[in-house]
């Protein structure tokens, strides 16, 4: 069953039909496709550097049925994930919350080096180093006023990137998730499940959610696909996303060193890989297919309206608040 919300959708397309990498970043895609069998390499290739040209059409089509190729997308949200990700890892690991934010934005730049520079990344790595400046600092208040001047420097230099830029929008909207929900879901959390405030595991599984809750909206509209199991596949494998990002930037140095040592560090990222691909394997039976939901801009509207206005009253109703 397809349905079709509104009279109008943008023809926008998000994924290129060919990528161009220039000879660095071609270097490294080599140390992945050496390392890894398909189509593990290829969903590596596609996670970190949005190379999705050799990625075969039946893995293509899993993926899109269970509403979960936005992820092979080197999106903002992506990278805007991965920094609060790795905030949340040094803190487990016992540094000050200070010390982890700044070494967070130092390992987002290399991230950003070693995958070429895209603009779409820079952009986010810079929205990623204001949200960490202003954690550091203990400000969120500034930190919802840096995203939003950072936000319109770029749209004074580039104004259509607020109509046409996906990567643009998806990394403003993870933003303004884990400015606004993240909070609220990790106290959530926290209370009803108590275990999960061991190792701020409350915290961990509040950045992978409010981002992917505030950017799920635009994600349907954009990809096309959202079957009724797609909720429940971005589940299961959004919190293994930050693990194989980092994981694989990682084995990208330590293949640029010597390439035989990435191929042993390449056997415990199979993990998560082949979790990644099972997950979509479970959730993608060609029945799904009839279950694909195509809707407007007013549609999408009125999607954020909801959201933000769910979001408002949740702040509001907080007793501490």
């Amino acid at each position: 069953m397809t349905l079709a919300l509104g009279v109008w959708r943008t023809t926008f397309e998000l994924y290129p039909a060919a990528q161009s990498f220039n000879k660095p970043v071609i270097d490294r895609l080599e140390v992945i496709e050496r390392a890894f069998p398909s189509p593990q390499a290829e969903l590596l290739s596609g996670i970190l550097f949005g190379s999705q040209q050799n990625l075969d059409y039946e893995w293509k089509n899993k993926m899109n049925l269970a509403g979960v190729r936005h992820v092979t997308a080197v999106s903002g949200a992506n990278i805007i994930l991965l920094a609060q990700v790795l905030v949340w890892l040094g803190v487990a690991l016992g540094l000050y919350r200070q010390w982890a934010a700044l070494s967070a934005a130092f390992l987002i730049w290399g991230y950003i080096f070693m995958i070429g520079w895209p603009p779409s990344a820079v952009r986010a790595g810079i929205m990623a180093s204001l949200l960490l400046i202003a954690g550091a600092l203990g400000r969120p208040n500034r930190t919802q006023r840096a995203v939003v001047l950072a936000g319109a420097i770029m749209l004074a230099f580039n104004p259509r990137l607020l109509l046409f830029d996906a990567g643009f929008q998806l990394s403003f909207l993870a933003t303004f998730g884990l400015i606004y929900l993240a909070p609220l879901l990790r106290d959530w959390l926290a209370s009803k499940r108590g275990f999960l405030q061991t190792g701020n595991l409350a915290e961990f599984l509040a950045i992978n959610f409010s981002a992917w809750i505030f950017t799920l909206p635009l994600s349907v509209y954009y990809f096309g696909y959202f079957s009724p199991m797609s909720i429940a596949a971005n589940l299961f494998i959004t919190p293994v996303v930050p693990l194989i990002m980092i994981s694989g930037f990682l084995l990208l140095i330590v293949g640029s060193i010597w390439q035989p040592l990435a191929i042993a560090f390449a056997w415990p990222l199979n993990l998560p890989l082949n979790y990644f691909l099972q997950i979509t394997d479970w959730f993608s039976p060609a029945a799904l297919a009839y279950w694909q939901f195509y809707f407007s801009g007013s549609i999408l509207a009125v999607c954020y309206f909801g959201l933000i206005f769910w979001t408002w009253r949740w702040q509001k109703s907080r007793p501490f608040i």
